[in-house]
């Protein structure tokens, strides 16, 4: 797995500079939900509908900035409405800051009529399509946490039109991270449907199987997460994972944090060649 050396530090640095100072006060230390929480947003953004119901919306953030290419930011929060894209917003602004055009849909989520599987994966394919027919564009995929097993569910899926997918700590195998203890791990039996966790093959099927995505993958995440362990990440190839040294569950939509910087250098390995 990949992890910070020299002439990458060297490169994060150049990146601060680029950025317009944007970084001059980096965080260093693992970050948690209520930092991100806590960062401000503008609030401007465009509202589009991508299906009848009150959740099927996407906001596109709107960018000033040379455009590099359109991305589709998937929020996390193990699937559940207790979390809205909201925490992913101080992120897409961000993002449309270093030169994305960026869509971040909202989706039914468990505790919604129709959310869990498959309604939430059928929600994120639907807004994906949406954003490629509005923005005349190939996105890419970035999704963190059960956001990230989303876009990646959904890439090996026939239908998408995409360019590549950053996963952020992605969840993918629900079978494994379903049996582990934790918080978010005792969501997988909710987002399926079940009382309790009862592992069948639906499980598997709403896995993600690393063989039938064929889009070009990053996977970012924090060598530290408690949240997401690395055992996620199995089935990967090691030259597709950065592992970042000290960094937590949020430090990669976090655009303070170093591990944020790794998730810009993955987007730009994404980005179609002749863009700015």
């Amino acid at each position: 797995m990949a992890r910070f050396n020299r002439p990458y530090c060297a490169l994060l640095i150049a990146l601060c500079v680029l950025s317009g100072g944007l970084l001059a006060s980096p965080v260093t230390e693992s970050v948690s939900f209520d930092a991100v929480m806590d960062l401000p947003v503008s609030g401007t953004h465009e509202h589009h509908r991508y299906g009848p119901g009150s959740l099927q919306t996407v906001l596109k953030v709107s960018t000033a900035a040379p455009l590099k290419t359109t991305l589709v930011l998937i929020h996390g929060g193990c699937w559940s409405n207790a979390y809205s894209r909201d925490h992913a917003l101080p992120m897409a602004e961000s993002l449309t800051r270093h030169g994305y055009d960026v869509w971040v849909p909202e989706y039914r989520r468990v505790g919604d009529p129709g959310g869990g599987w498959p309604g939430s994966l059928v929600d994120i394919k639907t807004a994906v399509n949406y954003v490629t027919d509005t923005a005349g564009v190939r996105p890419v995929l970035i999704g963190h946490s059960a956001g990230g097993h989303l876009a990646l569910r959904a890439a090996q899926d026939k239908g998408l039109s995409i360019d590549g997918i950053v996963g952020l700590a992605p969840i993918t195998d629900l079978v494994g991270y379903g049996a582990q203890k934790g918080s978010c791990q005792s969501m997988v039996a909710p987002f399926m449907g079940d009382q309790d966790y009862q592992p069948d093959k639906r499980y598997r099927e709403a896995s993600v199987t690393v063989s039938r995505v064929a889009t070009p993958v990053r996977i970012v995440i924090g060598r530290d997460d408690p949240i997401v362990g690395h055992d996620q990440a199995h089935g990967f190839d090691e030259a597709v994972i950065t592992t970042v040294d000290g960094a937590g569950h949020f430090d990669v939509i976090h655009p303070a944090t170093p591990a944020f910087q790794a998730v810009l250098v993955a987007l730009e390995s994404l980005v179609p060649k002749g863009m700015p």
